[in-house]
């Protein structure tokens, strides 16, 4: 699982303090990028590379996209979620057959990859539900300035905080901090999208509600994009056929 995994978004320099990621659960997700020599022969070797997981009983589901928008469009998403920190050690000898088996499936088929891990934020957005139906991502990335983490974090938190209490009935997306493997601070919103008629703006806007929580004079948005340095965002489409599904 560990070494050839397919990182989301853009090839990320190795900056982000463990600090930035001690505020959330510990739910560690995995995620990987990958570019490929050729779409239709990394799909079979990554189903191939399926049989091992399923050989192993491994209890970790392995999820792969297909990034459809932006710098990496066409490169594959992997993510493996719901992992600790602590849970990641002691698995040497799995790691090793792990291994082997990239370098024989997928290996040959790889141009380039690049792992990440991020951690659950759910002071800033809601936990995600399982759903099998699941089609597309949007992932916004977005880059704090670092000194003014701390205000986006308060402004974030209240912008969440105004929409629980008015029971924000549009999409919200599930937030994540890079915690290691990329350029940072670094937050991740990962929103589920139906279709691509899911991305119609709603009617609500933020900025109406935080007016009608906080008043007409709030500038919890004002603050919030202030802190940001730069955004950066892509569409994924969910490859259920590519994907390892633990047995339950």
């Amino acid at each position: 699982m560990k070494k050839f995994v397919l990182l989301w978004g853009a090839v990320l320099m190795l900056l982000t303090s463990l600090a930035w990621a001690q505020s959330g659960l510990d739910s560690v997700c995995e995620v990987n990028t990958t570019m490929v020599k050729n779409a239709k022969a990394f799909e079979a070797a990554r189903k191939k590379h399926n049989e091992f997981h399923k050989a192993e009983k491994d209890k970790n589901g392995i999820h792969v996209w297909k990034i459809v928008t932006g710098p990496h469009t066409g490169a594959y998403m992997t993510s493996t979620c719901g992992l600790t920190w602590k849970g990641l050690d002691g698995h040497d000898e799995f790691d090793k057959r792990d291994e082997a088996d990239l370098a024989r499936t997928l290996g040959p088929e790889v141009e380039h990859n690049v792992a990440s891990y991020y951690v659950m934020q759910p002071e800033y957005g809601p936990v995600p539900q399982d759903d099998p139906n699941l089609k597309f991502l949007t992932i916004t990335h977005i880059f704090i300035k670092p000194a003014l983490y701390s205000q986006f974090t308060d402004a974030a938190k209240r912008i969440k905080a105004a929409l629980d209490q008015e029971k924000y009935a549009g999409k919200r997306g599930t937030w994540y901090v890079l915690a290691n493997g990329g350029t940072g601070p670094e937050f991740v919103v990962a929103t589920a999208r139906d279709s691509w008629a899911d991305m119609q703006a709603p009617d609500v806007k933020t900025s109406d509600i935080l007016k009608k929580v906080y008043g007409a004079d709030d500038k919890t948005l004002e603050k919030y994009r202030e802190a940001v340095d730069h955004f950066t965002s892509e569409m994924v489409e969910y490859r259920k056929d590519l994907s390892y599904i633990p047995p339950m």
